[in-house]
């Protein structure tokens, strides 16, 4: 279902303003719920049909006709291309670029701009899902961009990237990144689907009780953790390094931020292992290091439940670590 990818659930809620009939509101409010998380097994067994049901209701997206028209119970055949082979190409090589390129003010192209641009510029018209074929089949991909900070020096990171790249020409090593987060009894609330006309509302509770994690993936995607119920320090960091030598028993080229407790003489002074070498992240580029993506999946699972204890709070953690996609290092670096 990677088309799905390519469809936003505000398009899908506003289609559903549109749509009339039994058949193509549960078709809509299924990829809905799909998108939203929801297993095809576990929608089959919500509206009391087939799996294969299910799918056939989310493939009918996957067209180039409007989502209210593709929904429908007359399912109805594709258009055909307006653009020629020429204005093809010329579009592909323009959607390359940012918008600001074309004379547009967009930070990034969207179906609703290549709209625009194909009308203005051609004098054609393509629906919402035709424009977002044609920027699949110009090389481009539906993905949420990572944040990066103003304060970042672009000469620090690249800085940063030339050194990565000495050391592992230098030394046959696996890659770990490293990073501590810190988690807290108390509920932090999250968007999230709830009924219309409702004000949801989650419990606070008046304990102050926190854990710290320190957190490292490597390259092969192996992960390790380690919880402390403390705040971390130089000690804690060495000890977590040194543990990790014998977890991957490898060598190993570890990536860290430059908090205090990473600097500190006590972890620094490991660098003279002949298995062990560091490389520090440069200020203000948590988006260089894979383990905040760890911390954003153990955010979303965390979010909006109550914790009536430490206790219930860390096994909360522990289970979504056990359940987390780690990602690609090599997407990093």
């Amino acid at each position: 279902m990677e088309h799905l990818d390519e469809i936003s659930v505000e398009e899908l809620q506003t289609a559903l303003d549109n749509v009339e009939g039994k058949k193509p509101t549960e078709r809509l409010l299924a990829a809905i719920a799909y998108k939203n998380g929801v297993t095809q097994e576990e929608l089959a067994e919500w509206y009391d049909v087939h799996r294969k049901t299910i799918y056939n209701w989310l493939n009918r997206l996957d067209t180039d006709e409007s989502i209210e028209h593709a929904v429908a119970n007359a399912h109805r055949s594709g258009r055909n291309r307006k653009l020629s082979d020429s204005q093809q190409q010329e579009f592909e090589e323009t959607v390359h670029d940012l918008p600001e390129a074309a004379g547009l003010d967009a930070p990034a192209w969207t179906p609703a701009l290549v709209q625009q641009f194909l009308e203005e510029t051609y004098g054609v018209e393509y629906s919402y899902p035709s424009c977002r074929r044609l920027l699949k089949e110009a090389g481009l991909s539906y993905q949420k961009p990572r944040r990066s900070a103003a304060e970042a020096d672009e000469d620090d990171q690249e800085e940063f990237h030339e050194e990565f790249q000495k050391k592992r020409r230098e030394m046959d090593a696996t890659v770990v990144c490293i990073d501590q987060t810190k988690k807290s009894v108390q509920v932090e609330p999250r968007a999230a689907w709830f009924p219309r006309g409702t004000r949801p509302s989650v419990e606070l509770s008046g304990q102050r009780d926190w854990t710290c994690l320190l957190g490292a993936i490597t390259e092969d995607g192996d992960r390790f953790f380690s919880r402390f119920e403390e705040y971390v320090t130089a000690d804690h960091a060495k000890h977590f390094i040194l543990a990790l030598c014998e977890e991957f028993e490898d060598d190993l080229l570890v990536v860290l931020d430059g908090a205090p407790y990473f600097q500190a003489s006590a972890v620094t002074d490991l660098a003279a292992r002949d298995d062990l070498a560091f490389v520090t992240l440069p200020a203000y580029s948590p988006e260089l290091n894979p383990v905040e993506e760890c911390w954003r999946q153990l955010q979303q699972a965390l979010s909006n439940r109550f914790f009536d204890s430490l206790n219930e709070l860390t096994t909360a953690i522990d289970t979504a670590l056990d359940q987390l996609s780690v990602p690609k290092v090599s997407n990093y670096f």
